[in-house]
């Protein structure tokens, strides 16, 4: 079976940094592979909060994660700054994908490549429903 690939974009909207704490790390003495996760969703907060969004109040409706693909790139240890580089598509009427580059901010090796499917979810209704127009207009997507 062949590897799992992503194919990120050309050109990132947004960027943030997050410093490894101690609590990241597993026996390894690295970044655990779930807190790239963990990550991935603290650089996603980040980024719908420049557009005045977030997960619960993604325009007129919430978000709720379809899925989740990691390729693990290299090592993450304690202390070192971590650069998170996302960038959204959309993928259909209430869907979109969100890609993220997880890199160290000194040396700019890339430590993972993510995509998570992002669907637009009404929790009151338990059903998934349309991109609010109010995002589709806010310049998150490209």
């Amino acid at each position: 079976m062949g590897r799992m690939k992503i194919k990120v974009p050309g050109e990132w909207k947004f960027s943030t940094e997050i410093q490894i704490r101690i609590t990241d790390l597993n026996y390894g003495n690295h970044l655990a592979n779930q807190n790239f996760l963990a990550f991935a969703q603290e650089g996603r907060m980040r980024f719908f909060q420049e557009f005045g969004f977030s997960e619960l109040n993604f325009g007129s409706t919430s978000l709720i994660q379809a899925d989740a693909a990691i390729i693990f790139k290299g090592e993450g240890f304690y202390k070192d700054r971590i650069r998170i580089h996302l960038q959204a598509e959309r993928t259909g009427n209430s869907s979109f994908n969100l890609f993220y580059e997880l890199s160290n901010a000194d040396s700019q090796k890339t430590l993972a490549l993510i995509r998570t499917a992002m669907v637009c979810y009404n929790y009151e209704l338990k059903k998934v429903v349309a991109i609010p127009e109010e995002v589709l207009q806010s310049g998150l997507f490209s």
